[in-house]
């Protein structure tokens, strides 16, 4: 049945060949010429190129010229990231007439940047809502983690609590947010979906967020949109760098973390070492310390790339080992869950060729990685009952091959591409541990779960973009899969599933008219459950889980719309999205803390987000983001369970003059009265946070970062087991650069 897929990729690619001749017989013009150079005029190679709020990249070549299609209608912004990772400041277009336009990058607005409608690490939809995130924004506010870094990123909420929570766009969690780290899936057997907790941000390069469907670029896991992880990269040329970075916080967050960069490049290459070490003790809410919220985790980072015939090829090596990642709850002075060890080893090759046998791209990512956790749900002593532990051991290995091709033909821009990825020798172990009321040790049984499971996803997938008259675009794409699994042994025994799935999607786009543009977009999606969702049974992070080997994969039909707007020093957009998923599968409680799975049938999600950005002059840049949104079932209009209340967040900015920085940052978050099946009533609050930073000396720099300064009492999460969220503190981070 897969080789099905196989044979039609050939006839899938004719089929938008066919399509992209036609349409693009009426359209006015082929392409957009440019050229980009520094303010020296010397040209940059290798640098890529993206029209805000358009989905797809252009790279340069040795003399730094670039052709993009279909061409945009002036006025539009572009976005340059230079080879090495840097970014530059947004460039607006408000005329084509020259053949080759000649495009001067210049440097950041400040060192950190948010850039909406841009992701050149995701292959986007024409209507999706997308922003990137610079390093040098995330080093500035130095989260924690992967979903604190998207805090401010309109349509992007947390699942969960404490080190461990799962971002989740759009509302939509347990795996219909995929995760990418250099181009690979992160695959995860948690049931509210992949977190990266193994991921320091000091290690990303950027991330980029598509709010959105994505099932034609990506398959399974990204109904609600993509988040992209890039990690550190080595720019060509450079002399040998070493940066160390270190914090260390208190009050509220009570942590220390360091981080050491050493990178070397060569003439056609470089190499890179990094690693990290963190390490936090319990939270102190409001009331008081949060018990059993600490943990601590190292990682170490390789990097390599070179010049390879007409492309670059990249190797990496990410381990990352964390140990006592402990989940608060407000239970957790009777029972305990933590995760004594939650390890990481990925290992990802990619090679990319630009401007080769009439194609504008050819790109391949390769990946295999291994990955093991425990769970342990800890119950303390009581006067009656000694002290038991219940165990859950889960190991597997994950793999992916996926290579695209793009071509350039007319006033068209057309890719198709074969995507395999999966997970292979999944073993799921569950045991017990019980000792009487002396503390002495009367049980210790260990029983398989899940012997040995996997799960293979193959898809074929196709898409065009062309200019098919002045000021209107089209686009289209088009995705078969066949996703397999296989389970043999543990709880459930001998099973097998086999689903073909179809994603597509249509969008039309109009503009730019004095700088407003305009997409409608309808979509198809699916989502297959993973193999815990299927075949699991043990304790996990909130109570203790039985699988369903019959449930059905989730099918969608997603609308979205979108308003964008561009001037020289402004811009916004505003989006609308309404998802109905059928045969949605829902976690649901059957008494406390015992969980089933089941299709629920249909459920609706609903939304409007908008975002803004600004250069208000005098040093002051601006960002606001909002967003609301509803989600339930359609049988009997139950609320679902990870649906954020209304958000609205502002960032101000103040560069002063060329060493230092502040950065304010104010936040509110509604009243949450509508929960999900296993969530409560949340109060609303409002955040506020203040940073500042000075370069002491040309190679050090010290910032000073102040977090929840009201001292605003919170939940960490909808969950009904949510503790208190952090409360007022600070970290202190000093940088140096040699």
């Amino acid at each position: 049945m897969i080789l099905d897929l196989m044979n039609a990729a050939p006839h899938i690619q004719r089929w938008f060949s066919i399509a992209c001749a036609v349409l693009s017989t009426t359209a006015p013009a082929l392409a957009f010429h440019g050229r980009v150079v520094d303010s020296e005029g010397q040209p940059q190679a290798g640098a890529t190129v993206q029209v805000l709020g358009r989905s797809g990249e252009a790279f340069t070549d040795e003399d730094g010229h670039f052709e993009w299609r279909p061409t945009p209608a002036p006025p539009f912004e572009i976005l340059v990231v230079l080879r090495g990772g840097t970014y530059t400041k947004p460039i607006l277009i408000e005329d084509l007439g020259e053949e080759v336009l000649e495009v001067t990058v210049q440097a950041a607005i400040s060192d950190a940047m948010v850039v909406s409608g841009s992701a050149p690490g995701i292959e986007s939809t024409p209507a999706a809502g997308t922003t990137t995130l610079s390093a040098s924004e995330i080093g500035v506010r130095q989260p924690a983690n992967l979903v604190e870094a998207l805090e401010n990123v309109a349509g992007v909420s947390q699942v969960s609590e404490g080190q461990a929570g799962v971002p989740a766009v759009r509302g939509l969690f347990g795996g219909r947010t995929l995760i990418l780290i250099d181009g690979a899936r992160v695959t995860s057997e948690r049931r509210v979906g992949p977190s990266a907790t193994f991921l320091d941000p000091a290690m990303v390069e950027s991330v980029d967020v598509s709010r959105g469907p994505g099932s034609v670029a990506y398959g399974s896991d990204a109904l609600g949109g993509v988040i992209s992880v890039r990690t550190r990269g080595v720019e060509p040329g450079t002399p040998w760098q070493a940066r160390a970075t270190g914090m260390l916080g208190g009050a509220g967050r009570p942590q220390h973390r360091a981080s050491l960069r050493i990178s070397k490049g060569l003439e056609e290459g470089g190499f890179m070492i990094a690693g990290h070490l963190r390490e936090a003790d319990d939270w102190e809410s409001p009331e008081g310390e949060v018990f059993n919220s600490s943990y601590e985790d190292y990682g170490i980072l390789l990097r390599a790339e070179h010049q390879v015939g007409q492309g670059t090829l990249r190797a990496t090596v990410q381990s990352d080992f964390a140990s006592d990642v402990e989940r608060p709850r407000n239970n957790s002075r009777s029972v305990r869950f933590f995760n004594p060890n939650e390890d990481s080893r990925r290992y990802t090759v990619q090679y990319d060729m630009n401007g080769v046998a009439g194609f504008s791209r050819i790109a391949f990512n390769g990946f295999f990685g291994s990955s093991d956790k425990t769970t342990d749900q800890d119950s303390f002593a009581t006067e009656t009952m000694g002290r038991s532990i219940e165990r859950a051991v889960i190991a597997a290995d994950d793999f992916q091959l996926r290579g695209f091709v793009e071509r350039l033909v007319g006033s068209a821009r057309v890719e198709a591409g074969v995507d395999l990825n999966g997970r292979s020798g999944l073993r799921a172990l569950e045991g017990r541990i019980a000792f009487d009321l002396s503390g002495q040790l009367i049980q210790d049984v260990t029983t398989v779960a899940i012997d040995d499971a996997e799960r293979t996803d193959l898809g074929v997938y196709a898409s065009i973009d062309v200019a098919a008259a002045d000021r209107l675009s089209l686009a289209a794409g088009l995705r078969g899969d066949r996703v397999e699994t296989e389970n043999s042994g543990g709880f459930f025994g001998d099973r097998s599933t086999s689903h073909d799935a179809l994603s597509g999607y249509f969008a039309l786009t109009a503009g730019s008219f004095n700088g407003f543009s305009a997409t409608a977009q309808i979509a198809r999606g699916f989502r297959d459950p993973t193999l815990s969702d299927r075949y699991f049974r043990g304790p996990t992070g909130r109570g203790f889980i039985t699988g369903n080997p019959e449930l059905d994969p989730e099918t969608s039909v997603q609308l979205d719309l979108a308003l964008r707007y561009t001037a020289g020093n402004f811009r916004f957009a505003a989006f609308y999205y309404r998802y109905e998923i059928e045969d949605l599968i829902e976690r649901f409680e059957t008494e406390d803390d015992f969980f089933l799975f089941r299709n629920r049938g249909e459920a609706r999600v609903e939304g409007i987000e908008f975002e803004a950005q600004g250069d208000l002059g005098d040093g002051f840049t601006l960002e606001l983001a909002a967003q609301t949104s509803e989600g339930e079932t359609r049988d009997d209009g139950a609320r679902l369970d990870g649906i954020p209340p209304f958000t609205i967040s502002a960032q101000l900015r103040r560069q002063l003059g060329e060493r230092g920085f502040a950065q304010l940052r104010a936040a509110y978050f509604d009243d949450d009265n509508r929960p999900g099946p296993t969530e409560r009533d949340v109060p609303g609050y409002t955040m506020i946070d203040l940073t500042g930073g000075y370069e002491v000396l040309e190679a050090l720099e010290l910032r000073l970062l102040l977090r929840n300064l009201l001292d605003e009492e919170h939940f960490a999460s909808e969950s009904r087991r949510a503790i208190l969220a952090p409360g007022r503190s600070f970290a202190v981070v000093a940088a140096i650069e040699l």
